[in-house]
């Protein structure tokens, strides 16, 4: 599981609060996506002079706080026209820089939240090379070579696994294209006040944003199976995207394999505590005496007594967390077990 979110605006003046704003939606977007990966942050900005890159293999509250992060956040100004972010769970690839989204290819960035099973077979298909083991790059190596919503649309529909995508042309800065299967969720709100589209992984996030920084927007979920354009030349009171039909196939091919799915890391667990600090509890009504299920027994424990998974973003009891820690030994085939995926 990843993290996506960024956002599309129309080109245009932007008074010094609204830039305050849009930068800080970029700001809350990284924050809120961690809990859906803490091994890579990154964010490529394009405007119509030029594209800037920028990813790190470390969690975004941590680089959040640094300069050089700060640093790209300010590069987002008037004429920043498509923000491509992502946070990282390795999955296919140690924890390294380049091994982090977004990916840039020849003609693509872009950033993808799931798994692209048949990878190999389409890469010889259309006589492509990725760089990295990661198999998201090989995505956008794939799509190498098309411009058009219907070349794009084409490859797309071969593709087989779990999808949420959102990618740009480096050299066309004024279309952003999205699109997820079943297996993923990807979110969008319109904020007419900054003819501005902006999209995340989880609904939550994007509200939470939106809230904090004072903006209004109607959050909704993208039709499946759809790859949707959104050319900000177009904005005004509203996104006018397009969409058209666009079936990424699920994957039917045998079970998980760890060729397929190959964690670098043990899970994380955290304590309720933990959660406190982190404000992801806020607004949960829970205290420390809720009763909770544990996800693996079903025996309800104390809030405090639990212990959240970072990977399968269950709640565990202290002894079914041990027996996953045990378990996984870097075989995620164990864990998927466990956790029921």
């Amino acid at each position: 599981m990843c993290g996506i979110y960024g956002f599309a605006k129309k080109e245009g003046a932007l008074s010094v609060l609204e830039r305050f704003k849009l930068r800080g939606m970029v700001m809350d977007l990284a924050f809120q996506n961690e809990e859906r990966g803490k091994d890579g942050t990154g964010i490529a900005l394009l405007s119509p002079s030029k594209w800037t890159l920028f990813k790190e293999a470390a969690p975004s509250g941590k680089l959040l706080r640094t300069k050089r992060f700060q640093g790209m956040i300010r590069e987002i100004t008037d004429r920043t026209q498509i923000c491509l972010g992502h946070t990282r769970l390795a999955t296919i690839g140690d924890v390294q820089n380049k091994h982090c989204h977004p990916f840039e290819t020849e003609h693509f960035l872009g950033v993808h939240n799931g798994h692209f099973m048949n990878r190999e077979t389409l890469l010889k298909k259309y006589s492509k090379t990725a760089e990295t083991p990661v198999d998201s790059e090989a995505i956008f190596r794939v799509l190498d070579g098309e411009a058009s919503v219907k070349g794009m649309a084409s490859k797309l529909t071969e593709m087989e696994g779990d999808f949420a995508l959102g990618f740009a042309l480096k050299g066309d800065p004024w279309r952003l294209f999205l699109i997820r299967n079943n297996e993923r969720p990807l979110h969008v709100a319109y904020v007419p006040r900054l003819t501005t589209l902006f999209w995340s992984s989880d609904h939550e996030h994007l509200e939470y944003a939106l809230a904090r920084n004072g903006l209004q927007g109607s959050v909704w979920a993208i039709l499946e199976d759809h790859l949707y354009i959104a050319d900000v030349r177009n904005f005004n009171s509203k996104s006018r995207m397009k969409k058209v039909p666009c079936a990424m196939k699920p994957y039917a091919g045998p079970g998980w394999t760890e060729d397929d799915f190959h964690c670098q890391r043990p899970p994380r667990f955290f304590s309720f505590d933990e959660l406190q600090d982190f404000g992801l509890l806020d607004g949960a009504g829970m205290n420390e005496r809720s009763k909770i299920p544990c996800a693996v027994c079903g025996v309800e424990f104390a809030a405090e007594e639990l212990f959240y998974d970072d990977m399968s973003r269950r709640v565990m009891c202290e002894a079914c967390s041990f027996d996953c820690l045990e378990r996984d030994s870097g075989k995620m085939g164990d864990l998927f077990q466990l956790s029921g995926v």
